[in-house]
């Protein structure tokens, strides 16, 4: 037997004899296993933070996609804004640095002012019929058989059709008439405009000074003055001056800009600004 280094260790247990291999193999035996260690611990260190960096790049896809959907939002808002503005007649430079609630606020407003002259100047349908026998303009009368100007539209109505106010108003006239409209009803609107609505029934629904509102029941129709058969011949004035109604009859918030260039007897600048002036001290009372 070869001869080795013992080391022996004494206590109270006895004595405990070891040779030098023994201990290197121990000492390796303890690296060994703390490389062991500190490699699985390095593996599991890796991987969770792998893992907390592909949800970092996961969370980071989602705040771009949100970003990107929020820019995407903003530039419809923007169009959508540009639009309107376009329509209603509101100037925007490119370069404005106007934010988009100022914008949309003075959309607001434009808005609020197109509802309030809506509510004073006729517009929309004012009877339920089946269509339009005479148009504005010169026509052959049906009963004189001469050519001479329509001034307003006739539309095919049965007896008792009930007829609405197309617009805030006092009624100026309601009884017969001897210009050939028979049964005749005149609203004042104001600001230059009335309506008038003829060949109906004889029984009023309505007083002179009487004041009505957008819908309002004023009349029926009927056959009566110079008439081929029952109808509604509707007429609405500006300052005196016969105009097509078909342009306010198809008026509304939807294509609001239209009768101004189909219409081009009223100063509608001028009465917007007033509008605006009404609206102001409206918000702003003294």
């Amino acid at each position: 037997m070869k001869n080795k280094f013992t080391i022996t260790i004494s206590d109270v247990k006895g004595s405990r004899h070891y040779t030098i291999d023994e201990i290197l193999k121990r000492i390796v035996a303890v690296f060994l296993i703390f490389v062991a260690l500190l490699f699985a611990g390095g593996i599991i260190y890796i991987t969770v933070l792998n893992y907390k960096v592909e949800q970092l790049d996961i969370k980071k896809d989602e705040l771009q996609n949100e970003l990107n959907d929020k820019i995407a939002y903003y530039e419809v808002i923007k169009e959508k804004i540009d639009e309107i503005e376009s329509i209603i007649g509101i100037a925007h430079e490119a370069d404005d640095n106007t934010t988009h609630e100022a914008r949309l606020s003075n959309i607001t407003l434009t808005t609020v002012q197109q509802s309030l002259l809506l509510q004073f100047i006729p517009n929309g349908e004012v009877t339920p019929h089946n269509g339009i026998s005479d148009r504005f303009g010169m026509r052959k009368h049906p009963v004189k058989g001469i050519d001479e100007f329509h001034s307003g539209l006739d539309f095919r109505t049965p007896l008792q059709t009930p007829i609405y106010a197309p617009a805030l108003g006092i009624i100026e006239y309601a009884g017969s008439s001897s210009s050939g409209y028979g049964s005749l009803v005149i609203v004042d609107h104001g600001f230059g405009f009335k309506s008038y609505y003829a060949h109906l029934d004889k029984t009023m629904l309505i007083k002179v000074g009487q004041f009505v509102k957008k819908g309002d029941h004023i009349a029926n129709s009927g056959n009566s003055g110079i008439s081929t058969g029952p109808h509604l011949h509707y007429e609405v004035r500006f300052l005196g001056r016969a105009l097509n109604p078909i342009n306010f009859v198809n008026w509304d918030l939807n294509n609001f800009s239209q009768i101004f260039e189909k219409e081009t007897n009223v100063q509608w600048d001028s009465l917007l600004e007033v509008m605006s002036i009404l609206l102001a001290n409206k918000q702003n009372p003294q």
